[in-house]
């Protein structure tokens, strides 16, 4: 059997056309959708929105209406074409309605993500999950139960309860009232309330940032700062495991302190009353005692950093 052996340019030109021909394989761009649709409510609406990889923003607008606007993402674009998921889902948009309750729920195609705009009356009741887009709510009043995976939190100018959780993402606020619980396994929170209300904050490794705190204040930190700035109206108890702490109060408040740092320093600018019994070594470390006659109790206690009162 005689056997042929291509060398030379033969080989080149083989070469290229096996090249070409898999360049030549049409790469299908990836389809988009959009649709909208208007519901009519009457008095406070409740809100149910469910996205797997798209964001999720939710507005006041007028009241009597509810506007869902979705923009439709398709994230595989090779070898065959998802227009006809695509129009599937402009054509029968995953909304329901049931009197003042809106529900957006997820889709079920493989690879298709949708992004929400939802305009919605200020008073407003909303349940928002993601599991790695971004959420953010604005002029609200109601009650906020938000949860993303990995996404962003964003919240401005809302009037209610909030709890919301986030496993790696940043939660930021802006000109928020009521009482909030926070979370978020290993991103930063920054809350910046306007109002009286409890605060319950925590993060795995993220740092924290609260401003304008009335009301009671729980804080946990696995590794990261702590900075609270407010006013007392209730027991204060904030923890960390190896970061700074910061507080600012106002310079008339009255409290008793209960501050400890197992390896960091004590800075506490108002003059505290205490009772010492035996050595004062321990009171680089731990400070027990009252500010102006005392109040309500302040617990500070870090690892290894340093805590400042002023």
């Amino acid at each position: 059997m005689r056997q042929a052996t291509m060398t030379g340019s033969g080989a080149k030109i083989l070469c290229a056309m096996v090249v070409a021909a898999v360049i030549s394989v049409p790469a299908i761009a990836g389809e988009q959708g959009s649709f909208q649709k208007t519901f009519q409510v009457s008095g406070p609406v409740e809100l149910e929105a469910y996205t797997r990889s798209g964001d999720i923003t939710v507005h006041a607008g007028n009241s009597g209406t509810v506007l869902v606007s979705g923009k439709i993402h398709v994230g595989d674009h090779w070898l065959s074409s998802r227009q006809d998921d695509v129009n599937a889902i402009q054509n029968n948009p995953p909304l329901q309605q049931n009197g003042n309750h809106i529900k957006v729920d997820y889709v079920n195609y493989r690879n298709i993500s949708i992004d929400y705009d939802i305009t919605v009356p200020a008073e407003t009741r909303v349940t928002a999950h993601s599991g790695s887009g971004n959420e953010t709510l604005d002029g609200l009043r109601g009650s906020f139960n938000l949860e993303t995976g990995s996404g962003d939190l964003k919240l401005n100018n809302l009037t209610g309860e909030m709890n919301v959780h986030t496993g790696s993402g940043n939660v930021h606020s802006s000109n928020v009232a009521g009482p909030v619980d926070a979370e978020s396994g290993s991103g930063d929170i920054r809350l910046d309330e306007k109002a009286q209300g409890d605060v319950h904050v925590r993060t795995g490794s993220g740092n924290l940032e609260i401003r304008g705190v009335n009301g009671g204040l729980r804080v946990q930190t696995g590794s990261g700062d702590v900075t609270v700035d407010g006013t007392q109206a209730g027991e204060w108890d904030l923890r960390a495991g190896s970061g700074n702490i910061t507080i600012r109060l106002p310079q008339t408040a009255a409290f008793d302190i209960d501050a400890s740092t197992s390896s960091g320093s004590l800075d506490i600018t108002p003059p505290v009353t205490m009772t010492i019994q035996g050595s004062t070594e321990h009171l680089r470390k731990n400070v027990r005692g009252k500010v102006r006659g005392g109040g309500p109790e302040l617990i500070v206690r870090t690892g290894s950093g340093d805590i400042r009162i002023d």
